[in-house]
């Protein structure tokens, strides 16, 4: 991973020493003109700045820093990160996700505000010091700009997918530079997979109070990042506040920068893939940078994690960096799902296994609620008949209908409401299970049974260009069959019980490319409701006696002779 000095043509033996001790060089310059030397790389001009690209690209050279889980590359065209590899993601192994890949602008890239437009300083940096997991780059203009940019990266032990950058800018000019913002770029996402839905592909910003996720449907109709429109700062969807952090995120991998100045503008922007066939998402974050004066300098600290989507992980970064799992309102149930799950696994080392036997403990949890659910619902259908006859009787006369629909109930022992209590109260575990499950980055790669992929759907075959997705069949079906064997209530109307026939279906279609992980929780939930309703149906009921009969029985009046004692001489 580490490439040696004389690999690099840097900066001069003198430069490096000066840098390395915290001095910087600060020979006269004649004239002082702005940024025009350095900007000219991102004109209005699309043609020249097409050339001077290509020309920088021909000639850059790409060093790579690492660790045992990230291996980061990056050019010296910008002195920005190429992409990302994920060394230890796929079970231990090299992921195939890489981040930035096919990217249009490098992440981390430098860019500022001139003439209202965004230029990008994509010039040739020289390496200043390089080792195994840090690098460090510096420019000099000729008009007086020397810009340092290091990218770090932690030991194992500590937090290793988290990226430490800085980016110093030292005015050597005899003018005041002024700044009206100063910009970096987040760098590009793409979708996991083709199935991946797009309110996953989001952009991210907390303002220390509440996060906003920005999905790429609500920018694609916005011209796509590229080369040649890369300055245009209206383009996409702004947003302007200040911003604690700022992310940009899929399914399963997060890019999250924090930094030592708050931004203060953030642009989505959509970005194609090199063939223009997949849609990604990228954006520019903006810092106030004012005025650097003569022979002064000034600093920007970035923390970047880029890396699974793992809460742990996310959590011990501080500063509600967790935020970005996106929980939902049910997020206290999602977090505690998840630390119950991942102690399972400390036992079990299986999540699909984990999945299962916590899903089992849950329902016993609910059992006792559940029964009574399900016992009203067995109530309800035995006064199915009387009903019918209550509504037949009282048809004409709703007000009537209802006094004696609650009188039956009430003689019958039946609260209309039961069965609805238990499940209300369930709906926040169910909700809270479902935003966990659907974007846990601990079930990629992970197999159960004949799922190669826990966070993708178990295709088993194609049929014609249809995948055939096992485990979504399964619910289905059973899903279907806990329907046939649930009593109707007697107040449904056939709407109602036309939506409950139809429900089986409706999941199947909704759930059918879901990950493996959430079907598997949905189908052993049916199953065990299935066998909690087997076993109230198949409860024998108890015989119930009539007070009136009892109350107006008579007593049996009986003559019963005494036993006559045999003399001990008979017999």
């Amino acid at each position: 991973m580490q490439t040696s000095m004389s690999e690099v043509s840097s900066a001069s033996v003198t430069d490096n020493e000066s840098i390395s001790a915290g001095y910087w060089d600060t020979d006269a310059t004649e004239e002082v003109n702005g940024f025009n030397e350095v900007f000219e790389v991102a004109d209005t001009n699309n043609v020249v700045a097409n050339e001077l690209d290509s020309e920088i690209l021909k000639e850059s050279r790409v060093y790579s820093i690492a660790n045992e889980y990230l291996e980061v590359k990056l050019t010296d065209a910008g002195a920005a990160i190429q992409e990302i590899n994920f060394l230890k993601a796929k079970r231990g192994e090299l992921d195939s996700f890489v981040f930035n890949k096919h990217g249009q602008v490098s992440s981390l890239a430098l860019s500022f505000e001139k003439s209202g437009r965004l230029k990008l300083l994509n010039v040739g940096y020289q390496v200043e010091r390089h080792t195994e997991d840090q690098i460090v780059f510096i420019y000099k203009s000729e008009d007086g700009l020397v810009v340092r940019r290091s990218f770090a990266l932690n030991e194992s032990n500590e937090e290793p997918y988290l990226i430490t950058h800085s980016s110093t800018i030292r005015n050597d000019s005899e003018q005041d530079l002024i700044f009206k913002n100063l910009y970096l770029n987040l760098g590009t996402v793409f979708p996991i997979n083709e199935k991946e839905l797009e309110h996953f592909l989001t952009v991210g910003t907390f303002d220390g109070n509440k996060t906003k996720f920005t999905p790429i449907n609500k920018v694609k109709d916005s011209r796509a990042l590229s080369a040649n429109n890369f300055g245009d700062l209206n383009n996409g969807l702004i947003q302007e506040g200040r911003f604690d952090w700022v992310s940009i995120q899929n399914q399963y991998y997060v890019g999250l920068l924090s930094s030592s100045i708050p931004a203060k503008r953030v642009q989505v922007l959509p970005v194609y893939d090199e063939n223009e066939q997949e849609l990604g998402i990228s954006s520019n974050v903006a810092f106030s940078f004012d005025t650097i004066a003569s022979k002064e300098n000034r600093s920007l600290e970035v923390k970047f994690y880029v890396g699974p989507k793992e809460f742990k992980r996310l959590q011990g970064l501080g500063n509600y960096q967790d935020k970005v799992m996106q929980f939902g309102w049910f997020g206290f149930f999602s977090k505690l799902l998840l630390y119950f799950m991942s102690l399972i696994h400390s036992f079990v080392p299986n999540w699909g296994w984990s999945i299962v036997i916590m899903t089992i403990i849950i329902k016993l949890i609910f059992w006792p609620l559940t029964g009574k659910a399900a016992e009203s619902q067995k109530g309800m259908a035995k006064i199915q008949a009387p009903m019918a006859e209550l509504k037949k009787k009282y048809e004409k006369n709703p007000q009537k209908l209802q006094q004696e629909t609650m009188k039956l109930f009430r003689e019958h022992g039946v609260n209309p409401l039961a069965g609805c209590f238990p499940v209300l109260i369930q709906m926040p575990i169910f909700l809270g299970l479902f935003y966990m499950l659907r974007t846990a980055a601990e079930l990629r790669y992970e197999s159960f049974l004949w799922v190669a992929d826990l966070s993708q759907a178990d295709t088993i075959a194609v049929v014609a260009g249809f995948p055939i997705n096992l485990f979504p069949i399964l619910m289905g079906v059973t899903m279907f069959y806990q329907m046939q064997i649930m009593p109707v209530s007697p107040t449904a109307d056939p709407l109602q019980q036309k939506i409950f026939k139809f429900m089986p279906f409706i999941f199947l279609v909704f759930l059918y490319n879901f990950s493996s992980g959430l079907v598997i929780y949905w189908t052993t939930q049916n199953i065990l409701t299935i066998i909690q309703q087997k076993m109230i149906h198949n409860k024998k009921e108890p015989i119930v006696v009539d007070d009136d009969r009892v109350q107006n029985a008579q007593s049996i009046k009986a003559k019963v002779s005494p036993l006559k004692k045999k003399s001990r001489n008979q017999g």
